[in-house]
C-alpha cells in the first residue's frame, strides 16, 4: 500500500474547493448515528479531533468506540484509558503496530475490517485525508480498502490534527469543553514536549468564531465512503 501524493491533483482538489469557501459552513447540533466508530492513528488524536463531539454523542446515548493503531506503549494506554473515561467512552481498543507501518504490514487493515464489523457503525471519524501525518494518510488508505471489502454505507468525518482542513461542517462543543479539556490533560507524555491541550483548544475557539457555531467548535470534512473512496484514489497513488 505504499503510495506517494499526486501534488498536482491536491491542487486541483483545492480548485475544486474553491467556489465553496465563499459559503457558510453548516451547522450540526451532534452528527447523526447512534453507533460510533473512530479511528485514531495514535493515541491522543481521537480526543484532539473530536473529543467534544465524542462527548455529545456519549450524553445523547449513542455508543462511541475507539481503535487506536500504533505507538500503542504501556504508558500511554493508560493516559488514552483515562482521557477515555472522561470522555465516556465504551470501548478503546489499542493495536500493537508501530508508527510508519501501517501501509506495509496486512495485519492493520484485518484488524480494522473486524473492529468495523463488530460494531457495525453509522458513523466513523478519521483524520482528515490530507493530514500532513504518514500514519493519518495510512489510516484513510486502509478505510478505502476496508469500507470496499465491508460493503460499507457509513458517513465519514475526517477530523483536524497536524493540518487545518476545509470544513463543511461545523460542530458546537461550548459546553463540552471542559470535559475535552480534562480529557486533553491526561496526555502528560504528549503535552510535556508540546502543549497540544492548548493548541487543540485553540483551534476550536477559533472554529467557533469563523463558523460561528459557538464559543468553540470542532470543524470537520463530512462525506460518504464512496466520496472518501474517490478522492484518495485522485489524490494518491
Amino acid at each position: 500500500m505504499g503510495r506517494h501524493l499526486k501534488w498536482a491533483h491536491v491542487y486541483r482538489f483545492y480548485e475544486q474547493l474553491e467556489p465553496l469557501l465563499k459559503q457558510s459552513v453548516p451547522k450540526e447540533d451532534k452528527p447523526r448515528g447512534c453507533r460510533v466508530v473512530v479511528l485514531a492513528p495514535h493515541i491522543d488524536d481521537e480526543t484532539i479531533g473530536c473529543g467534544g463531539v465524542i462527548v455529545k454523542h456519549v450524553a445523547a446515548g449513542d455508543r462511541v468506540a475507539i481503535l487506536t493503531f500504533a505507538d500503542c506503549t504501556p504508558d500511554r494506554i493508560e493516559e488514552g484509558r483515562a482521557a477515555g473515561k472522561i470522555l465516556g467512552v465504551q470501548r478503546q481498543d489499542f493495536l500493537p503496530f508501530a508508527s510508519k507501518t501501517l501501509s506495509s504490514l496486512a495485519e492493520p487493515e484485518q484488524r480494522l475490517r473486524e473492529f468495523l464489523r463488530a460494531e457495525n457503525p453509522e458513523l466513523v471519524y478519521v483524520p482528515s485525508l490530507l493530514d500532513r501525518h504518514s500514519d493519518h494518510v495510512a489510516l484513510n488508505q486502509l478505510l478505502v480498502t476496508a469500507t470496499i471489502s465491508e460493503r460499507a454505507d457509513f458517513m465519514i468525518y475526517g477530523y483536524e490534527v497536524w493540518s487545518t482542513l476545509t470544513p463543511n461542517v461545523a460542530v458546537d462543543i461550548t459546553a463540552q469543553q471542559p470535559k475535552k479539556a480534562a480529557a486533553l490533560a491526561c496526555f502528560v507524555s504528549q503535552n510535556r514536549a508540546n502543549n497540544w491541550a492548548d493548541a487543540a483548544l485553540a483551534l476550536n475557539r477559533y472554529r467557533g468564531v469563523t463558523t460561528g457555531a459557538g464559543n468553540y467548535a470542532e470543524a470537520f470534512h463530512r462525506l460518504t465512503c464512496a466520496r472518501h473512496r474517490e478522492l484518495i484514489a485522485r489524490i494518491w497513488k
